[in-house]
C-alpha cells in the first residue's frame, strides 16, 4: 500500500448537521412548552454545547504506516493506533479503531480535498 496522508480540515457540514438537529429538537419542544420554559432549554442547550461539543479534541491528520497501524494526530498529541474498520455513510466516513481508548473519529466530505475523499472511499471499500 502506498503512503497515504490525510491532512482534516474544520467541517462546515459538521456544524450545520449539529445545528439542524438542535434547531429541529428546539421547534418541537416550542410546540410543547410555555416560552419561559422553552428559553431555559434553549439555553441549556446552548451551554452544553459550548462546553462539551465545541471542547472535543480535534483531529488534525491520519496517515498511514504498515498494515493497519496509522498516526493519529490531534491538536496536542500524536499516537499509534491500528483501524479495526472503517464505514461510508457517503457524505462522512467513520473510521473505528482496534484500541477502546482510541475512540471513532467522524470524517466528513468537506473537510478533505476530492482527490483525497475518494482514496478515503477505496480504503473504506478495502478494510
Amino acid at each position: 500500500m502506498d503512503k497515504r496522508e490525510f491532512h482534516l480540515k474544520r467541517s462546515l457540514m459538521a456544524l450545520l448537521f449539529q445545528f439542524g438537529i438542535f434547531a429541529i429538537f428546539m421547534t418541537i419542544l416550542y410546540q410543547l412548552l410555555p416560552v419561559g420554559l422553552w428559553c431555559v432549554f434553549l439555553a441549556a442547550g446552548l451551554m452544553i454545547y459550548a462546553l462539551y461539543f465545541r471542547k472535543k479534541p480535534r483531529v488534525k491528520g491520519l496517515e498511514y504506516l504498515d498494515g493497519r497501524d496509522w498516526t493519529l494526530t490531534s491538536m496536542h498529541q500524536t499516537r499509534r493506533v491500528q483501524i479495526s474498520h472503517i464505514i461510508d455513510h457517503q457524505v462522512y466516513i467513520v473510521v473505528y479503531f482496534q484500541h477502546a481508548r482510541a475512540k471513532p473519529i467522524i470524517i466528513w466530505c468537506d473537510q478533505l480535498p476530492l482527490k483525497q475523499w475518494k482514496a478515503l472511499k477505496v480504503l473504506a471499500k478495502m478494510i
